[in-house]
């Protein structure tokens, strides 16, 4: 049984692909970080890095709402909480957040441009690569 690939026996898989799985499945920019493109890879991951930062704090602020108000509780010797009630305001903490309506946009977009642009910078050196080795 034989198979056929553009790959070459000794590589599992190309830069492209490598760049390309990385920025989708590790973090936008990773990819280019992997092929060395560190500002490129800086202008994908910096806005998605600050929205997800900026959801983090405004869900780590509830949280300590949260257990402020239990902890008044408890010195007050009520000892009831309600788990669901907990998880709704965390969970709207960070989905009716002005940064979650505004910022998954641009999370979406850098993160898809991402892939694309490390598929291409990868496929640009993938090239260069086979080029070097025809010489």
């Amino acid at each position: 049984m034989s198979t056929t690939s553009n790959v070459p026996a000794n590589k599992s898989m190309s830069y492209a692909a490598r760049a390309a799985i990385a920025s989708a499945f590790i973090f936008p920019g990773a990819g280019l970080f992997l092929l060395k493109h560190y500002v490129r890879g800086c202008i994908f991951a910096l806005p998605a890095t600050i929205i997800i930062v900026m959801m983090f704090k405004n869900l780590f602020s509830t949280a300590i709402a949260i257990n402020e108000k239990l902890q008044q509780q408890a010195e007050r010797g009520i000892f009831s909480f309600d788990v669901m009630a907990i998880f709704n305001q965390l969970h709207s903490s960070i989905f009716a957040s002005p940064y979650w309506q505004d910022g998954k946009w641009i999370l979406l977009a850098s993160w898809l441009l991402s892939i694309s642009s490390s598929y291409f910078v990868g496929k640009k050196f993938d090239l260069q690569q086979k080029h070097a080795g025809d010489k």
